[in-house]
This record gives C-alpha cells, sequence and structure tokens, in this order.
C-alpha cells in the first residue's frame, strides 16, 4: 500500500528563503565533483520541499521530474533590485528592511563590511544585514533606515529574507561594480593624459588604488560565476 504525504513546492523564487539557497550551495560545493546528479535532485526536494529520502523514492517519476524541472525555472527568473521587503522577527513583529537609500553616504565600516561578504554566499545574509536595514520613516517613496551597527546584529533574520531578494542585491553590485571600474580605469586614464603631476601622484600612490580595483574586479568575477552556475542541475 503506498503511502501519503504532503510536499509544499514552492510556487514562487520569493517563497524559498536565504538559508535553504545557501544549504544547497553547499550540498553543492560538497558534491562538485560528483558525477551522479540524482543525489543532487534528492538534496533539491529535501531543502527546498521538506521531504526525506524515503518520501522521495515513493514519488512517482513524472512526479519528481516535474518538480524539479519546476524549481530549475524558478531560479532562471529575473531578479532585480528590490528596494524593501518584510520579515517576522522571533517575537513576532513584522520588519520592513530598506535597501540604502543613499549609496553616496555609504559608510567607511559599511564598505569594509560589504566588501567582506558580498563575494561569499555562506556569508551572504552578513552582507544583506548591510544593506537592509529596519526603516525608521517613509514619506511616499522616500525612506530612511535604520543607522548601521554592524553586520551581526540582522545577520540572523537575513537567513529568513526571500532568496529573490539576496540575488537582486548581489547581481547589482556586480553590474555596479562593474561600472564603477571602468569609471574609475577611464577617469585615471583621462587624468594620466591631462596632467603630469598626477601622475607622480599615482605613481606614489598606485598600490592602493590597484587593489581597490583589483578587489572590485575579483567581486565581480566570484559574483557572475556564482549567478551563472550554482543552479540546481536536472
Amino acid at each position: 500500500m503506498s503511502s501519503k504525504f504532503t510536499i509544499e513546492v514552492p510556487k514562487e523564487l520569493s517563497a524559498i528563503p536565504l538559508r535553504e539557497y545557501q544549504k544547497y550551495l553547499k550540498v553543492m560545493d560538497d558534491n562538485k565533483d560528483a558525477e551522479d546528479t540524482e543525489f543532487i535532485n534528492l538534496k533539491v526536494l529535501e531543502i527546498f520541499c521538506g521531504i526525506n529520502l524515503k518520501e522521495a523514492y515513493n514519488l512517482p517519476l513524472a512526479e519528481f521530474s516535474f518538480i524539479i524541472n519546476h524549481i530549475v525555472t524558478l531560479f532562471k527568473e529575473e531578479t532585480p533590485l528590490q528596494r524593501d521587503f518584510t520579515l517576522t522577527d522571533p517575537n513576532g513583529d513584522t520588519i520592513t528592511f530598506g535597501f540604502i537609500p543613499k549609496l553616496d553616504d555609504i559608510t567607511l565600516g559599511e564598505f569594509v563590511d560589504l566588501d567582506n561578504y558580498i563575494g561569499d554566499w555562506q556569508q551572504i545574509h552578513k552582507a544583506m544585514s548591510v544593506l537592509y536595514r529596519p526603516v525608521t520613516f517613509r514619506k511616499g517613496e522616500l525612506y530612511l533606515i535604520e543607522d548601521y551597527e554592524g553586520a551581526d546584529k540582522y545577520s540572523e533574520i537575513m537567513k529568513d529574507a526571500p532568496v529573490n531578494v539576496a540575488l537582486g542585491s548581489v547581481v547589482f553590485f556586480y553590474r555596479l561594480g562593474n561600472v564603477l571600474s571602468s569609471y574609475l580605469a577611464d577617469s585615471l586614464t583621462q587624468k594620466m593624459m591631462e596632467d603630469k603631476e598626477t601622475i607622480k601622484d599615482l605613481e606614489q600612490n598606485g598600490d592602493g588604488i590597484n587593489q581597490y580595483m583589483q578587489s572590485l574586479k575579483e567581486i565581480s568575477q566570484n559574483l557572475k560565476k556564482l549567478r551563472n552556475s550554482q543552479l540546481p542541475n536536472v
């Protein structure tokens, strides 16, 4: 006699919390040299649908394939930057988190922490706690967010953030890094051609500039690699 059980399949990408995606990426990384895709597919069902190995083996093959392909399709959705989203904290209170309203005003502390975490998906919840903080004031499309007090303050609750929000912020910074590094390169080249004194200054301080631009390049490459390759395989 076949057993019956309920499968909760996410209908859209926003229904998948960041913590589940991080868990999936960890499984993928631990099994990156494995040739057996069946194990990965079973882990997809376990992580995103909450069913164990025994339950998965009792699924009709057609239903198994449908669910896997459905989840793959979800991760192909466009993920634009989301300005705000809501989460429920452990006390049951609903909090609206807003993206940094003006990146020009980002502090050194925010930038350093973001630079440390944005390229590592197992720490992306900490990057999210830099980029998104509780909205303290709103008027129409304008809003203010809480002052930054460190990445740890909201890092745990950010694990429950919709994965599409995390993906959207990472893609945004990947594109921003490309634009910024190109802008810096063009700007420096123009200055060097126009002003010989600038060349002398850059020769004295070039190491810091080169390190900064190399950091942007590495972040962009890492984000692009994650975005394009870390998806469920059928």
